[in-house]
């Protein structure tokens, strides 16, 4: 426990825990990892995490331009379609006067989102998994660009309310299958930075929104937003069409060395030593912008067409991982030198590329709600969930506070006092940039080069700091009617904890789960989203009954339990992932998806 994490007796290995940099202290362990992949610079003594296969069509060997102009096009299409949640903040009290309805009706307007959001994510998951992401963005940014067409014509509440339904089914891949296209084009040292700027547009449109929401309703109507909005979507899905190529990937297994055993960082070496032969002697150093500079030069796997066999690999634990891999002699599973080619890029624009997996689809439906017995599952959505419910919660009673008197404010204030959320979510990408890899490698060499994913919960720390003062003063600060700007600021204060948490809780799944990765955001949303929608019907009457003061005390301590409740998961999250991994529920059950453990793509 030399940093606080329970280590277990006898001592194994478990899927998450790698070795993040070479041994300098023996000759043996250099020549161990002689003939892996590498970084440069600073990074030159870090491993790479997983290893890149010698695929060129592997996505981490992608160059780092094509990895980062596919996660900025989704980062903006995924930024464009959260505008449309708060899109309606700021203009309640004239969706009330309009529709002549009250403001809890207005509130589904904001709830109803989460629910078909939650079975996108489901299903689209499956999709995923079986055909490819690809299809899964297309199809979802296309249902965003007509449910915003729609509320932008919507008549009555009813109308209005279809349109936010078709929008939520839009939006839950991009709240899902994001995070994952991060573990399938990066490394375990890049991620955090990247998650950060996946949460900065995805939650600081949801902040920025109604600033300018609230201007555009006031001078040219509420309608106008959603028509700017439809405009951008429409934009975005030409991007999407022509610029997110498919990035599911079935590596050989035996270069996920994140998932399975680290004693196999000897095996993968010889066998990388046996298929590059005497052009790669004395060790292969890799760009980690690019994981390979040759491209389709490089030696590499087999392809799909080579005879396969079943072999058994990467012992970890005790347990066995039965996966497909390239027979090059009897009983022998090695790496052998490749003539793929990679693909061009109008063969990345095809929205079919076959099967990924030949798991059956509705069987893949199920296996998230099996991890509901995960604890990584359990923690990350009351970490991150219910943070995330209490910023809606603020959203969502803000014109019922200050829309009527003493403030009397129109939906231009309103939406002025999301510019200190906004800024408070841009200060958490900052941070979280800086930070959260940072911490993972300094954390590593603290403990002897071993990295553990649970190095990412201490980014609990400044989110108790910031988030929960904002919580508990919000209500009281509400409740006196003290000037606009101290909610804002402690507005500004919540949000900045809430991106952070996202950044924490998503590159923990990744890095601990990475395998089941999907699945487990896709049970952390249905159960963050389902618990939002219940909040929506009863926060309006809550604040009304009780006054927020008391409404935000009583939030203030849920949040303050589950920042506690992060010390028991640091501490014997090793313990835990050992124990699933050993007991896994979804392999017992036949859920485990056959895309996380087979090394080809099916035919």
């Amino acid at each position: 426990m030399g940093v606080g994490i329970y280590e277990l007796k006898p001592a194994r290995q478990v899927p998450g825990t790698v070795t993040l940099y070479e041994d300098q202290g023996t000759e043996e362990a250099l020549s161990r990892t002689s003939h892996l992949k590498h970084g440069t610079g600073k990074d030159s003594k870090l491993l790479l995490v997983p290893q890149p296969s010698n695929s060129p069509n592997d996505p981490l060997n992608w160059p780092w331009w094509k990895k980062d102009l596919t996660l900025f096009v989704l980062c903006l299409t995924a930024a464009v379609a959260a505008a449309l949640g708060p899109a309606i903040a700021p203009i309640n009290k004239m969706l009330v006067d309009e529709f002549k309805t009250t403001y809890k009706v207005t509130a589904k307007f904001a709830g109803w989102q989460f629910w078909p959001a939650g079975i996108a994510g489901l299903f689209g998951s499956a999709v995923g998994r079986v055909w490819g992401k690809r299809p899964v963005y297309i199809v979802s940014t296309l249902l965003l660009f007509i449910g915003a067409i729609w509320n932008a014509l919507a008549q009555n509440t009813d109308s209005f309310l279809g349109a936010r339904i078709l929008q939520g089914f839009g939006l839950g891949a991009f709240e899902t299958i994001v995070p994952s296209t991060v573990g399938d084009m990066y490394f375990v040292h890049q991620r955090g930075k990247r998650i950060a700027f996946y949460n900065l547009t995805f939650l600081g449109s949801t902040y920025f929104m109604p600033v300018l929401g609230g201007y555009i309703s006031t001078r040219h109507g509420w309608r106008s937003q959603f028509q700017i909005i439809s405009a951008f979507l429409g934009l975005v899905l030409i991007i999407v069409i022509l610029l997110v190529p498919e990035h599911a990937y079935n590596r050989p297994a035996i270069f996920n060395t994140d998932l399975y055993s680290d004693g196999d960082l000897g095996e993968l070496d010889d066998q990388l030593r046996k298929a590059m032969g005497a052009k790669t002697e004395g060790g292969m150093e890799v760009d980690e912008k690019s994981a390979t500079s040759n491209g389709a030069e490089q030696e590499g796997i087999a392809t799909p067409e080579r005879e396969i066999g079943s072999g058994s690999c990467l012992k970890s634990g005790g347990i066995t991982a039965t996966v497909e891999m390239p027979i090059v002699s009897s009983g022998e599973v090695t790496v052998a030198d490749s003539s793929e080619e990679r693909k061009t890029w109008v063969q990345e624009l095809r929205v079919y590329n076959g099967r990924f997996s030949d798991e059956s689809f509705f069987k893949l439906i199920f296996a998230p709600f099996a991890l509901f017995l995960y604890p990584a599952t359990l923690w990350a959505f009351s970490f991150q969930g219910t943070f995330i419910t209490w910023g809606i919660a603020v959203s969502v009673v803000l014109a019922q506070m200050f829309a009527g008197p003493p403030t009397n404010f129109g939906p231009e204030k309103l939406g002025y006092m999301y510019t200190a959320p906004f800024i408070g979510a841009l200060s958490a990408y900052f941070f979280g940039a800086s930070v959260s890899d940072w911490s993972a490698k300094w954390m590593a060499r603290k403990n002897n080069n071993i990295y553990e994913p649970e190095f990412r919960i201490l980014l609990v720390i400044p989110v108790a700091f910031f988030g929960l003062p904002g919580l508990y003063a919000y209500g009281h600060v509400a409740d006196m009617h003290l000037h606009w700007i101290f909610p804002s600021i402690l507005y500004g204060l919540l949000t900045f904890a809430v991106v952070v948490s996202c950044t924490a809780t998503f590159s923990y799944i990744l890095d601990a789960h990475r395998d089941i990765a999907v699945e487990m955001m896709v049970s952390m949303l249905l159960l963050k989203n389902f618990f939002a929608f219940g909040c929506t019907y009863f926060l309006v009457d809550w604040v009304d009954n009780d006054g927020p003061a008391r409404v935000f005390d009583i939030l203030g301590a849920i949040q303050t339990a589950v920042c506690v409740l992060s010390i028991p998961m640091y501490i014997f999250g090793k313990a835990q992932r050992d124990f699933m991994a050993r007991h896994n529920l979804l392999k017992k059950w036949g859920l485990y998806p056959k895309s996380a453990e087979t090394a080809l793509p099916v035919a």
